[in-house]
């Protein structure tokens, strides 16, 4: 999965795991192009030879039997928002596009850029469902709106951080649902002479998975902490304390040893072949470790403990899916499109084919995801890092954050630096 040295926006740091990678970019068309009302130009993240391109063109072509509308498809890549930028400067955009949500935001909502899309979730999908029935409230509610304070994105994949262990694994008899309980399961791991909490020295962005959700866990948020010039609010005892949690992982060795030597994806694969009890990552962990796992291992997940007030258990939710730019020539066929890829039929291949979670619950995820899936079903659904700023967090908080997972300062030196870090950055930003 690439990233980028410093912690990525998450769909960046996602798209790739979620498929197989390929390389080059494709063109499919179906009909020429043009403001018909019989022609939708939708540029896709996707390249051809993907899962998700598959599952996209078989419901091209159903969409264009029942409708007579033709889609003109780019598989453009993971930079589709880079080709997207000149184009409505240009005045020539997609009808259609799609990307993670962190990246479509910046790109195109938060510019008033994407067109409302309140009259899509209007729309039925074909089953005598609205779309806004099918896709669950919690998930619309919790993404962010438009410059103009409307919905803009209509997601058709899910994504989330979990707690990743295997199944099989004696050290789980139950899977830990308070912070309590996972330094228990930590500690007769260790003597056991077992790592506990696997996770490579240079992923910063993914191990600052733990201190977001620690953070949420604890009545905090990292985006208060992007808020606020002064870096004041690292002073929250909040801060402190999830920085005390996990300056106690490392002080107690919970951590492979030579963890802050490795690159990843090492230890995720030797979490796979059963070097240590537990994983925090993304969704795409069973996908990107299925050919290094241990003979029988399987993928379980929980969701991140809760440290005290057990109604703080909000998981991570990632979405990617569909937007219309404006200045689109087709925005209505773009959105019948859209209603009719959320009917159950075109979505499920999402998950039977691209082994993804879909929004609609009652698509079976696949098996190793089922647990996230239920995750995502049963509790409250956040943003990671409450969609704090992509630069600051990369150049201040995983930055500082880098030193405490890497035993380099403790808790209250990290609080220090960060707030400094934090003050200093924006003071820059002027």
């Amino acid at each position: 999965m690439p990233h980028a040295s410093s912690k990525p926006a998450r769909a960046g740091a996602v798209v790739a795991a979620l498929t197989v990678l390929a390389t080059g970019c494709a063109t499919t068309s179906t009909g020429s192009s043009g403001g018909d009302s019989k022609h939708v130009t939708y540029w896709s993240m996707w390249l051809q030879t993907e899962p998700q391109a598959k599952v996209l063109q078989k419901s091209f072509d159903a969409f264009t039997a029942k409708t007579g509308i033709h889609v003109n498809v780019q598989w453009q890549g993971r930079k589709i928002l880079d080709k997207v930028a000149p184009a409505l400067l240009a005045g020539d955009v997609p009808d259609l596009v799609d990307q993670g949500f962190d990246r479509l935001l910046p790109a195109l909502a938060a510019n008033g850029k994407a067109q409302d899309l309140s009259s899509v979730l209007a729309m039925d999908t074909g089953e005598g469902h609205k779309v806004s029935d099918v896709v669950p409230a919690k998930f619309l509610d919790v993404l962010p709106k438009g410059k103009d304070g409307t919905p803009w994105m209509i997601p058709y994949e899910s994504v989330s951080v979990a707690l990743f262990y295997n199944g099989k694994d004696p050290l789980v008899a139950q899977p830990p649902k308070t912070w309590d309980d996972l330094l228990a399961v930590c500690k007769a791991a260790k003597a056991a002479g077992k790592s506990c909490i696997g996770t490579d020295g240079d992923s910063g962005w993914a191990n600052e998975y733990w201190l977001d959700y620690l953070l949420n866990r604890n009545g905090g948020s990292v985006a208060a902490l992007a808020a606020d010039r002064t870096g004041a609010a690292f002073r929250d005892p909040a801060v402190l304390k999830s920085a005390q949690q996990i300056e106690q992982l490392v002080k107690e060795g919970y951590l492979p040893k030579g963890y802050d030597a490795t690159k990843y994806p090492e230890q995720q694969n030797r979490w796979a072949q059963g070097e240590s009890v537990f994983f925090l990552m993304g969704s795409w962990l069973p996908s990107e470790t299925e050919k290094f796992k241990a003979d029988g291992f399987e993928y379980r997940s929980v969701a991140f403990p809760t440290t005290g007030d057990a109604t703080r258990n909000a998981v991570d939710f990632l979405p990617f899916g569909f937007a219309v730019p404006k200045g689109a020539k087709n925005v209505e066929a773009a959105g019948k499109f859209i209603a009719f890829v959320l009917q159950r039929d075109q979505l499920a291949g999402f998950s039977t084919e691209a082994k993804n979670i879909t929004p609609r619950a009652e698509i079976p995820a696949p098996a190793e995801l089922a647990d996230v899936a239920t995750q995502l079903k049963d509790q409250p659904s956040r943003l990671p890092d409450d969609n704090a700023d992509t630069d600051w967090q990369a150049k201040v908080l995983v930055a500082q954050y880098d030193d405490l997972w890497l035993g380099r300062t403790d808790a209250a030196g990290f609080v220090d630096r960060a707030a400094r870090a934090s003050a200093d950055y924006w003071k820059a930003k002027g």
